[in-house]
């Protein structure tokens, strides 16, 4: 009786465990997808519009919300000469509920339009 009743327990256990991952996968593909639809949305509005702002997902996402901290990247940050001015590290943070463990970010680097020069 006694390896029946620890047999179950761990049974138990496992399910549990498989409950929970299936959960977090869940979580982290909804999330994925939600972020790169607002990564697109935030690219689509244009380089210069880029800023900080918060809201919440709209139709069957109401519970998931999202934030985006923007800031310019300088020459020294990226090694790169000429660029100042032109880049913009967007770090997007999308959450469900108030579970501070439910928390995905990402983080993408945009760039400006180039005007082509005009010839001579």
């Amino acid at each position: 009786m006694a390896i029946i009743a620890m047999s179950f327990v761990s049974l138990l256990g496992s399910q549990s465990q498989s409950i929970s991952i299936a959960g977090i996968s869940r979580f982290e593909t909804t999330a994925a997808m939600l972020a790169r639809e607002k990564l697109t949305e935030l690219q689509l509005a244009g380089f210069d519009r880029l800023g900080n702002s918060a809201g919440r997902f709209e139709d069957d996402f109401t519970d998931y919300s999202w934030q985006t901290e923007v800031r310019e990247l300088s020459e020294d940050e990226t090694g790169l000469t000429g660029t100042d001015g032109m880049l913009k590290l967007v770090t997007l943070e999308v959450s469900r509920g108030e579970d501070i463990n439910q928390i995905f970010t990402v983080r993408s680097v945009i760039m400006t339009d180039i005007e082509p020069a005009e010839a001579e």
